[in-house]
């Protein structure tokens, strides 16, 4: 009896000594001490298990107890490969719905994780949830935040080597790193010795907000100018986003007109007015959507339009650690002389084909004009 007792001793003790402790800095500035193994974990948003599945591509869902809002909010195609593939996902708990507001904290302690992986700015907790984190560190959960939001230019790759670091996958980080950046130098050294940058208005959400907002200084709207274009929304918006009148973009008369879109494919085929893109659409759909949504007077009255330069990406794309594929489209439509042979559409098939566990479906880019 003596002698099990003691082997149950040893089994208990034997956690701690086998913790591998490393420390990180995360995108906020903040260094941390991490235990490794991390196997307790949540997540603000669902679209973040895509970036677990870009890192444990055989278990990215392994571990995780708990997320704010589901995965198809934004990825329904991908959840219903997720739920097919990794059944245990059904069962995750939520703590939250798409809010900060909305998460309860004392869930989070209950679900009992070791980490938090939460957004700079995302939909969920931030920096500024200053409550929430102390309440879960003084509960023993150690905050990591992470950004393709706020800064994504700058931020998606170090918050992709973090996780790395964190779950103890840092060859796989590197790998997709890697890609990542062979992708960007590509577009940076085709924009040797540009002279001129044409005008370009990157409309956010058409069809779903009223006429019209342009992200700016932040998101996505940093990508136009590392693709060699000039957003005509910079010297005006205050923020990252902000609301543009119509007169604007006419008097304007950008070179270029971009939307991201967020419209489903039951909002298309209930004739709907928000541009979609995504899992079900086919690229005549993906056309037509955006053809039904500039074929008012306003925007026909536009150069990009008329001259076959207005397109439509995926709007969750700005939040992703695939927006890489985001630059590509924009430098080609920019810049079409010079990027002619870039294809985003065959750069997001390969990053399914070689990085994730899932199987691309729909239509993520779409042109129309000059027809």
């Amino acid at each position: 009896m003596r002698r099990v007792q003691m082997a149950l001793a040893l089994v208990f003790f034997a956690g701690p000594a086998s913790a591998d402790p490393i420390e990180v800095i995360d995108l906020a500035g903040r260094s941390l001490s991490i235990e490794r193994p991390v196997e307790r974990f949540v997540i603000s948003e669902g679209r973040y298990i895509s970036l677990m599945a870009l890192l444990r591509p055989e278990a990215p869902v392994e571990g995780l107890v708990g997320m704010m809002s589901g995965y198809g909010h934004t990825q329904p195609e991908l959840e219903r490969q997720l739920f097919r593939k990794f059944p245990e996902a059904r069962d995750i708990p939520l703590f939250g719905t798409r809010s900060a507001e909305s998460v309860s904290v004392e869930r989070i302690i209950d679900l009992r994780p070791q980490v938090a992986i939460f957004g700079l700015g995302d939909h969920g907790p931030g920096t500024d949830s200053a409550e929430l984190i102390s309440q879960l560190e003084a509960a023993g959960v150690t905050v990591i935040f992470i950004d393709f939001r706020l800064d994504p230019l700058n931020n998606t790759l170090p918050s992709i080597e973090l996780l790395g670091e964190v779950f103890g996958v840092q060859d796989r980080a590197a790998t997709y790193a890697d890609f990542y950046r062979e992708r960007r130098t590509g577009i940076e050294q085709g924009l040797s010795g540009l002279e001129r940058r044409p005008s370009v208005f990157l409309q956010v959400h058409p069809g779903r907000f009223p006429c019209c907002w342009g992200m700016a200084d932040g998101m996505l709207g940093p990508f136009v100018g590392l693709a060699g274009g000039r957003n005509i929304s910079d010297p005006v918006a205050p923020g990252p986003t902000a609301q543009h009148t119509a007169e604007f973009l006419l008097t304007e008369n950008p070179e270029v007109w971009i939307g991201t879109a967020s419209g489903t494919l039951s909002e298309y085929q209930s004739n709907k007015e928000p541009v979609g893109l995504g899992a079900g659409f086919t690229p005549e759909m993906a056309r037509d959507s955006l053809k039904r949504y500039l074929d008012t007077p306003e925007f026909q009255a536009l150069d990009a339009v008329r001259e076959g330069r207005a397109h439509s990406v995926w709007h969750n794309f700005y939040n992703s650690p695939f927006n890489i594929v985001v630059l590509e489209a924009f430098a080609h439509w920019i810049h079409p002389e010079r990027f002619a042979e870039l294809d985003p559409q065959a750069t997001l098939e390969q990053i399914f084909e070689t990085y994730l566990p899932f199987e691309l479906q729909g239509t993520y880019f779409a042109t129309v004009g000059n027809e």
